[in-house]
């Protein structure tokens, strides 16, 4: 298992400087800071190539693309021009030879303000809109497997994500396992049983301490405290033989430095 950061590009010196703050030489680099996504709204492989090979020269792997976030227009099928960017920057990101896309699928169908027991997303399968939902993962997905792209999609819904990779079959079609989805009562601490190995593509490293019933009342917390065991999903994963990369994010109080070198002993 490999440590990095999540990071936007500014320039080659200022990633390679965060690193060398962070004590990692891998990234996941956000598609929209790539040069040229704010003109076209999606990557291009004339305009990523540079940007990695760059990075590579100083010691700095870029491991995966941070895709954009899609509204719900985009699932639904209703922004067709939005959707097409999204699967272009997709495309990019395997025809420029990264092999994993960290992807928020469904975070605009989230209640984040409300409570619904029992009820994670707004759109659930079998109701209204879930067929079209199951159609952007069709239409997303074939994209990643024109390029052999790994979505690693972050859902924390189990029964969710089961629904949808039955429906949508690909060794492309996989998760982001995140200890945040004990916010909505799933069991954080057993990775292998709950998504397989072979479809964890990425890892999150978070903890937080539950204050209410919504999704977002919570206090983010650093890595060794909070209400997620996170030795335990470490060795889990360590266990299981997971060889991807773990990156730790809503550190609260923590340093993104402090959260490296607690996950370093841990391993």
């Amino acid at each position: 298992m490999r440590i990095g950061i999540h990071i936007g590009y500014s320039s080659a010196d200022e990633v390679v400087e965060q690193c060398r703050t962070a004590g990692v030489n891998e990234i996941f680099l956000g598609a929209a800071s790539v040069p040229g996504f704010d003109e076209r709204g999606y990557i291009t492989p004339e305009k990523l190539k540079p940007v990695g090979e760059e990075l590579e020269a100083r010691n700095i792997q870029v491991s995966g693309m941070i895709l954009p976030v899609p509204s719900q227009g985009v699932v639904l099928g209703t922004e067709e021009a939005e959707r097409a960017a999204l699967c272009q920057t997709i495309r990019a990101a395997g025809q420029s030879g990264i092999d994993t896309a960290l992807f928020y699928p469904l975070d605009r169908f989230l209640y984040f303000d409300e409570y619904h027991k029992g009820r994670p997303l707004m759109v659930m399968p079998g109701e209204e809109n879930w067929d079209a939902v199951l159609g952007f993962f069709r239409e997303v997905v074939a994209v990643a497997d024109e390029v052999n792209l790994r979505l690693a999609s972050h859902l924390w819904a189990v029964e969710v994500v089961h629904g949808i990779w039955d429906a949508v079959e690909s060794p492309n079609n996989g998760v982001t396992y995140c200890q945040g989805m004990c916010l909505i009562g799933e069991d954080p601490h057993t990775p292998a049983e709950t998504w397989g190995m072979e479809k964890i593509f990425f890892a999150h490293a978070r903890n937080q301490v539950r204050t209410g019933p919504c999704l977002r009342d919570h206090d983010e917390v650093p890595l060794e405290s909070g209400d997620v065991d996170m030795a335990r999903c470490v060795r889990a994963l360590t266990e299981a033989g997971y060889d991807g990369v773990i990156i730790p994010e809503h550190l609260g109080p923590q340093s993104i430095a402090d959260a490296v070198t607690y996950l370093k002993k841990l391993l």
